[in-house]
């Protein structure tokens, strides 16, 4: 079987979702001799060996440019030899439907659940948005009618959120949870520069917590820094209690109600880190109260790097969590109850007895046997 793979944007730093599809190039090179992926916009030496690269040629424009990228990057894949097509997102026609990111309008919903709202005109202007219309569009192609591609969700939230939201596609879904590289995401590997990263920035015995997304406010921010201001951290902590920001930067509102909290001095915005692996060692516990995550790599990474995790029920991970490695708190936006779960992983040996079972959950979620199955259920499209 020859993969071609149908993603848009491969830049660095790499996304969870642009780092897995890399990584099932690499695995179906390896395994078959080669392997194609079409792209818009893609940084040649992230390609894998064994791997030829597609670049799409569309306008600059979009959604033209998005529109031409779905309706062209099958066809190329299918001329160049291509026997089975996956496609990640903003595709039309393909064998394998992977929509990582999930639905397009529950993103959607939950940015603007995150954001607070939005205004009227923001939602006028999006009635006539074509750009939204052609994702919508693309989605129903390939969920919405019984003969479309195979799919695979990335949690069993996910799936039964796919086949709620289009019946139709409900006997094609296959749930393939994601996984991590246990070998690579080790803790001890990057303790020293952890620990470099750390004493940077905080000084002394203190807890720090670690929120690490592109989209900072979708993750909650904004709840972290309520929650720093809660008594249940600041007063019944009895140490200081920071947070280190890694990736997309924290808006101007989230600084303004942290400098209002008194605990602007506490959050450190780091950036985008070349090797997350450092961050996930300098920090003690992983907060990560998302409004939207089909299943979070960040949170994945995090339990092999024995950090315990604090989530929402709308974290897919809460398939691997269950009641261990952290707390799944009741919902997202919750400033108490967020502080709460901060108050009693800030317990030394409770964050040690989570730590062990992040790492155990961690490692029965391989990102090997994961890449397996994809490249069997793709391998079955062709019987």
């Amino acid at each position: 079987m020859k993969l071609g793979v149908l993603l848009d944007r491969v830049k660095a730093p790499v996304g969870g979702a642009e780092r897995h599809t890399l990584a099932l190039l690499a695995q179906a090179a390896r395994e078959e001799g080669a392997a194609l992926l079409a792209s818009l916009d893609c940084d040649s030496e992230l390609v894998p060996p064994g791997v030829t690269l597609l670049t799409i040629d569309a306008p600059r424009s979009r959604p033209e440019r998005d529109e031409a990228f779905a309706r062209e990057g099958a066809k190329r894949l299918r001329e160049a030899g291509a026997d089975v097509v996956l496609a990640i997102r903003h595709a039309l026609d393909c064998d394998v439907y992977f929509p990582h990111g999930g639905l397009v309008d529950d993103a959607r919903a939950a940015k603007d659940r995150a954001a607070g709202g939005v205004s009227f005109w923001t939602r006028v202007a999006r009635a006539f948005s074509r750009k939204h219309a052609f994702f919508q569009e693309a989605e129903r192609a390939l969920l919405g009618r019984p003969d479309g591609p195979t799919v695979i969700a990335v949690s069993h939230l996910l799936a039964a959120r796919i086949a709620s939201r289009y019946p139709a596609s409900k006997e094609r879904i296959r749930t393939v949870i994601n996984g991590v590289d246990g070998e690579h995401f080790e803790r001890s590997a990057s303790a020293r520069a952890g620990q470099d990263l750390r004493s940077r920035h905080v000084q002394g015995d203190a807890l720090v917590l670690l929120l690490m997304a592109h989209h900072p406010v979708l993750k909650g921010v904004d709840t972290v820094i309520e929650a720093l201001g809660r008594t249940e951290v600041a007063d019944d902590i009895d140490r200081p209690v920071h947070l280190f920001v890694v990736g997309g930067p924290v808006p101007r509102k989230a600084w303004s109600r942290a400098r209002s909290l008194g605990v602007a001095s506490q959050v450190h915005a780091l950036g985008q880190l070349d090797d997350p692996r450092v961050a996930y060692a300098a920090a003690d516990v992983l907060v990560h109260p998302t409004w939207y995550d089909p299943c979070s790599l960040v949170c994945l990474e995090a339990l092999a790097m024995e950090l315990p995790v604090i989530t929402t029920p709308r974290n897919g991970v809460r398939d691997v969590m269950g009641q261990r490695g952290g707390i799944v708190i009741e919902e997202p936006g919750n400033p108490e109850a967020l502080a709460v779960a901060i108050r009693v992983l800030a317990d030394p040996e409770m964050r040690a007895f989570s730590a062990d079972d992040a790492r155990y959950l961690a490692m029965k979620n391989r990102e090997t046997t994961r890449l397996d199955r994809v490249l069997d259920i793709c391998r079955n499209t062709l019987d």
